[in-house]
This record gives C-alpha cells, sequence and structure tokens, in this order.
C-alpha cells in the first residue's frame, strides 16, 4: 500500500514512517512544510500539504501535523476517497470529531484515530484482568517539560495544551476499560499563555468505575497507570511509549508480587490493522473517539482554571 505522509515530526520520523515499512508498505510521497525527508528516500516532497492528496499518488494517508489542522486535512482526504490514520486528537472538539465520523460514513472511506496504544498487547492483558462490571480505579500520570513558547503543544491556536496532548490518553484508557458514560468530574487547568499547562482531574462514570488523571506540560517526563479492582492491582510503568519489550507489574499488599513481560512494535501493529481494515473494506467504528472527546469537552468546560505557579 502506497502512503501519504503529512507532517514529518518526530512521531512520523521516529516512529510512524519506520512502522509503515517494516509492515511491508511503502511511503510515496512526504507532505513536510520544511521540505524534510528521511535518509535515502525516494519519493515525493511536497511543501504544500494539499499536493499530497492525490489517489494517483497513494492509497492512504498519514497526518501527523498539528493538532488544529487534523479536521481540515482529515476531512479533504475522506471526501477525495482517501482512507485516513489521523494523529489524536482527531478534532479539538466533539463536533469535529462527529462531522469527521460524518464524512467518512458519506463517502464510505476509512478512518481511524491514531491511538497506537490501542495495539500494544500490554493494554489486551489488563483489559482482560478487569473483568465486566466490576468495580476499577484508573490512575493516570503521565508528565514532561516543555516550555518552548514557539513550539505548537504552547500555543493556543494550534491546539495546544496538556488536555489535548496528553490528557486524551487517560481518557482513552478509561474507555477502554470499559467506562461510557460520564457522570461527574471535578479538578483544576493550570493555565498559561491560555493553554492549560497542565490538568488534574477525578472523573467518575456510570460504570462504576473512576479515573484519576494528572497530567503536566511543566515536570520531569514520567508516566504510569494503576489500575485497582476488586480483583487486583496492576502498575503499568511505560504505559503509552514503551519499547518493543514493557512489562506489567502484579501487586499484592508486600509490593511486587510479578512481572508480566510482552513484547510488540504498537506502530507497526498499528499499521497492519488499518491496512487489514482498508483492504477488508471495515466499516470504521468512531464510536470511542467520539466518546472521547465529548468527555475532553467536559473537562474544558467543567474543570476550574487557575494560574500556573
Amino acid at each position: 500500500m502506497r502512503f501519504g505522509v503529512l507532517g514529518y515530526g518526530k512521531i512520523a520520523r521516529q516512529a510512524v514512517v519506520p512502522a509503515i515499512e517494516a509492515a511491508g508498505h511503502a511511503v510515496t510521497v512526504i507532505g513536510s512544510a520544511r521540505g524534510a525527508k528521511p535518509d535515502g528516500y525516494q519519493g515525493l516532497v511536497c511543501t504544500d500539504y494539499a499536493d499530497v492528496l492525490d489517489r494517483e499518488l497513494i492509497d492512504a494517508l498519514y497526518i501527523g501535523l498539528p493538532n488544529h489542522l487534523h479536521h481540515h486535512y482529515s476531512k479533504a482526504a475522506l471526501s477525495l476517497k482517501i482512507p485516513v490514520l489521523c494523529e489524536k486528537p482527531l478534532g479539538l472538539t466533539a463536533s469535529e470529531v462527529t462531522d469527521l465520523e460524518a464524512t467518512a460514513v458519506e463517502h464510505h472511506t476509512y478512518l481511524q484515530e491514531a491511538f497506537m496504544v490501542a495495539h500494544h498487547p500490554q493494554w489486551h492483558w489488563i483489559r482482560e484482568r478487569v473483568r465486566e462490571g466490576a468495580r476499577w480505579e484508573l490512575s493516570v500520570s503521565f508528565h514532561y517539560d516543555n516550555r518552548d513558547p514557539h513550539n505548537i503543544r504552547n500555543r493556543p491556536e494550534t491546539g495546544g495544551g496538556a488536555r489535548l496532548d496528553i490528557g486524551c490518553y487517560a481518557l482513552w484508557a478509561a474507555d477502554w476499560l470499559g467506562a461510557r458514560t460520564l457522570t461527574e468530574v471535578i479538578g483544576l487547568q493550570h493555565m498559561e499563555a491560555n493553554i492549560d499547562a497542565a490538568t488534574t482531574a477525578e472523573v467518575q462514570f456510570a460504570e462504576c468505575c473512576q479515573l484519576l488523571m494528572n497530567v503536566s506540560m511543566r515536570r520531569a517526563r514520567f508516566q504510569q497507570v494503576v489500575v485497582q479492582s476488586n480483583h487486583g492491582c496492576w502498575v503499568l510503568p511505560r504505559p503509552f511509549n514503551p519499547s518493543d519489550t514493557s512489562e506489567i507489574w502484579i501487586m499484592d499488599a508486600n509490593g511486587i508480587a510479578e512481572v508480566v513481560q510482552f513484547q510488540g512494535n504498537q506502530y507497526q501493529h498499528m499499521i497492519e490493522d488499518f491496512c487489514q481494515a482498508i483492504d477488508q473494506d471495515r466499516p470504521a467504528d468512531l464510536s470511542a473517539s467520539r466518546r472521547i472527546a465529548q468527555w475532553s469537552d467536559q473537562l474544558q468546560h467543567q474543570l476550574t482554571k487557575r494560574p500556573q505557579l
């Protein structure tokens, strides 16, 4: 399958393009405002993103552009019947996600949000342990330190902020484990230059489950997920960007009782699933993307805003 790649940033360069090639496919066109390309790359490079959207050149499109451009270029590609794998968040708001879902249905074209974590075996293992109907609590911490005022993650006009950039992973994890209906949310957004530099929230769901999320773009790099239920307690020390080898700690009253190890490249598995969906003419299922966007909107509207200290 011939892929077009819109946006040649760190994730595309280090993870997605290598995954496309490892899965046996080819990148034939790269859209890069600066004309960047991999060493030895023989395909086309377009500085005008619109030039990438050509069915004569590509069979599918990966979008790794800044957040505010996701909706526009996803909709444009879908309207040309080009299948789209778009980075999270699929849209800045739930209405943008709903619009893309309708566009995909209208043009009978596959659309997938690039939550690569859904394709890592550690997340399938943990979901099997959280039994249906059981009460559980999910604690998500995801931090990094980015204080560059010119970086797209720190600019409101490009869809910056911790909620959209990494808070979506916490909401995704809750949805993955079975949350469906948000009933209450309390917490704080620590604001700096019109973006949330950090978001801390307690989110209650009707399905007898709770999410505690703490995400920040102003702290030392760290990530961890803890899942507790009446059936056990598990820790994911590298939940969102593990290496090809990762592990889950099974906890008991004395600490780590057992370590379960996993292997797999989540980006390659994502590409393989995406291409298989296209080959099988699988209809797009964006129900999770829609829920996550709706919950994110609720956080934005209901959390207390305070200046970042």
